[in-house]
């Protein structure tokens, strides 16, 4: 997962991050020129006759098309963009010059970007959460959080970790927090990366302060995670392993 990427939210309309399409998953997506559409909201434009107007004042709304350089499939997006004041030198006028661009940040795509490959033998109901928390990545990063955090509920029941427990004759619900504690019997190491990915998602749950950052490094971290409980390479590898050596010689082929 590249951190680095995700970071960067905002773009103009002739270069913008290196996103991969969210269809093929391997292609980037271009901005389709003709349909990119942008406008200054009303509230915006009237503050043009305030003394102290700069272009800086100005908000925008757009819409726009992205096509895909390999399978050339077709990505949505929409949101907001603003003007930002550059400075800038050149070498060949030896002068500082200063100019205005339009920028943009997206809140929504559809279909929504994958902010990292999600492992092929992890369940579909998990997967299909995960994709929901990436679709809020743009726009609401409390929900996204909190989508983050039942997709840990939903890997814990997977594994079958216990839901209740009995006190005073009756049942009750075992916490998030408890279920991973009980979830580390079976894997010590995924559940320490899973309770900080909880801690994470309860700042959401909780109307806490988050940053993109913050978001980006419980959807590593899950990755991770996902990849060393779904992907059966590295078991694959250390059954071969083992019967070369104690054969110390080739497999034996059926």
């Amino acid at each position: 997962m590249d951190i680095k990427l995700w970071l960067k939210d905002s773009f103009s309309k002739n270069k913008i991050p290196d996103w991969i399409c969210p269809s093929c998953e391997s292609g980037l997506l271009k901005v389709v020129a003709e349909q990119f559409h942008f406008e200054e909201t009303v509230l915006s434009a009237s503050w043009h006759s305030h003394d102290d107007w700069d272009p800086e004042f100005i908000v925008y709304v757009f819409s726009g098309m992205l096509k895909c350089t390999n399978c050339k499939d077709f990505v949505s997006f929409l949101g907001k963009g603003s003007v930002d004041h550059v400075h800038y030198y050149d070498n060949i006028q030896d002068e500082y010059f200063e100019d205005y661009n339009d920028v943009f940040i997206p809140l929504y795509f559809h279909p929504t970007l994958k902010l990292f490959k999600i492992s092929s033998s992890c369940p579909e109901d998990i997967k299909n959460e995960i994709i929901e928390s990436f679709k809020l990545f743009w726009s609401d990063l409390p929900s996204c959080a909190n989508k983050v955090r039942t997709s840990l509920e939903m890997l814990m029941n997977h594994f079958k970790v216990k839901k209740t427990y009995l006190q005073g004759g009756k049942r009750r619900n075992l916490s998030l927090h408890k279920r991973i504690e009980e979830f580390r019997n079976q894997n010590v190491e995924i559940a320490d990366y899973l309770l900080a990915i909880k801690w994470i998602g309860n700042t959401g749950s909780h109307t806490g302060k988050l940053e993109k950052i913050d978001i980006l490094e419980a959807f590593e971290l899950l990755e991770h995670s996902l990849n060393k409980l779904f992907d059966t390479t590295e078991d694959k590898l250390k059954k071969i392993t083992k019967e070369i050596n104690k054969r110390k010689g080739v497999r034996k082929r059926k």
